[in-house]
């Protein structure tokens, strides 16, 4: 004990792991305004959530808060960030304006600790998603030495906060070549409504203070006066209860699980919940060891709340590949479905006298017709479903998908095509049969079960 410790390195590191202020001037002056507010107490309890990766065996990865400008995004991480550290121009957030080289260097020096970087505005689209599968798998790229020789990769563990107006998919498709986020990358980078629905942007509780941006400025210079203190009281706290630190979480993400994860969700949902599980009981333990003042059960309700709306905006409980493969079948037929889809039958348009009149449909993709019962259904031409439709994803899958939640109607022998007479075929060709459920507004769609609050 007392022994002094120094890090030795060939450069000066940047960082931002200062104090200054007082842990009580912090709970006072920020922290105990996060009551009432999900954004702002699910951000705090990410930051004591990152030490805890190491002792639980628990996965990198982040949260991003996405929404208009002025809203709060950017005050949510100065005010995690000061549980760490502060001081200088930035304080302790960083900016995603870097490449992925940059932030390599970035997240080795916030290893176990808390990363936020704001406005990913500013990170060019083709980098984004590499940056996202960076950070969470923890590993930096293999490079060789000047004599050829493999160099170690940097290793890093880290929970990171990000904010901007674009989601990472949106992000990574900004480009315009058709690019979409892998469900791997969505599930590492989980994309939360900034806007908490209050009317306020990222804010549910003022507090007192006369208006959401009177609450943010407050917080912003609150931080840049009390930093540092409040994680060093709680590593302390784990330092002297490491063994116990396991059993601990795991019982807690368990009892989250139990409560807040739908029932019957796909294996990226439980991975995803898990993660708010792990931050939820970091923010209970924080408030346990008198470091957070809050009432038991805030982290954890903040979590849920959370949780709930990214399971909302999500649309579904199914698999990401799921839910992206409906959305670009939809997507399709919104676009093209008067233009590109010839009608048959009592869609034809017919002149005064009952007569069909010709219809011209240049670059056709399919054609659509009335069902028994109303509604359209849309047959599609399988090179068209093969080279558009499904441009980008594995058109067989996005069948699959389809067929499971009875968007797609398959045919008799068990393939995903129906062979149907069609105008101008001289033989009945194999199309893929949209029904006109994909376009409806069936109380089934796109819901998940709102999760429950777990109680500690």
């Amino acid at each position: 004990m007392g022994e002094r410790i120094i890090l030795q390195t060939s450069g000066s590191v940047d960082h931002a792991l200062r104090e200054a202020g007082t842990l009580e001037g912090w709970q006072r002056d920020i922290a105990r305004y996060a009551v009432g507010n999900s954004r702002l107490a699910l951000a705090l309890s990410t930051a004591f959530a990152a030490p805890l990766l190491y002792p639980t065996g628990s996965e990198s990865g982040g949260f991003h808060f996405r929404g208009a400008s002025s809203t709060g995004k950017s005050t949510a991480l100065v005010v995690a960030g000061s549980a760490w550290g502060g001081g200088g121009i930035r304080g302790y957030v960083r900016t995603w304006r870097a490449t992925s080289n940059g932030l390599e260097g970035v997240a080795g020096m916030h290893c176990d600790c808390l990363l936020c970087l704001d406005e990913m505005g500013q990170v060019d689209g083709r980098e984004a998603g590499q940056i996202a599968y960076m950070l969470a798998n923890g590993v930096g790229k293999s490079r060789a030495s000047r004599s050829g020789e493999a160099r170690p990769a940097a290793e890093w563990r880290l929970l990171f906060l990000s904010s901007g107006e674009l989601s990472l998919a949106d992000k990574i498709a900004e480009d315009g070549r058709g690019r979409r986020a892998a469900a791997g990358q969505q599930v590492r980078i989980v994309d939360i409504p900034a806007d908490a629905g209050a009317g306020m942007g990222m804010f549910e509780n003022l507090h007192g203070f006369a208006n959401a941006d009177a609450f943010a400025r407050h917080l912003k210079v609150a931080a840049s006066e009390h930093y540092g203190h409040p994680t060093r009281s709680f590593l302390g706290v784990l330092v002297d209860e490491f063994d116990a630190i396991a059993p601990a979480v795991k019982d807690h993400v368990d009892e989250f699980l139990r409560d807040n994860a739908p029932a019957g969700a796909d294996g990226q949902i439980s991975r995803v919940a898990a993660r708010f599980g792990l931050v939820a009981a970091a923010g209970e333990m924080a408030t346990a060891a008198g470091i957070l003042p809050w009432p038991e059960g805030e982290a954890t309700q903040a979590a849920a709340r959370c949780l709930t709306d990214w399971l909302t905006q999500r649309g579904g409980i199914e698999p990401a590949e799921d839910v992206e493969a409906i959305s670009a079948v939809r997507r399709f037929i919104e676009l093209h479905g008067a233009s590109r889809f010839e009608a048959m039958g009592e869609l034809v348009p017919t002149d005064s006298q009952g007569a069909p009149i010709e219809q011209r449909i240049p670059n056709r993709a399919g054609f659509r017709r009335r069902v028994d019962g109303g509604g359209t259904e849309y047959l599609m031409l399988p090179e068209v479903w093969r080279t558009e439709v499904c441009a980008g994803l594995d058109a067989a899958s996005v069948a699959k998908a389809l067929i499971r939640r009875g968007y797609l109607a398959a045919g008799g022998d068990g393939k995903p095509q129906v062979k149907t007479r069609l105008p101008g075929f001289t033989s009945p060709p194999r199309c893929y049969v949209i029904t006109p459920r994909i376009l409806g507004d069936e109380e089934d769609e796109g819901e998940a079960r709102a999760p429950q609050q777990a109680q500690f």
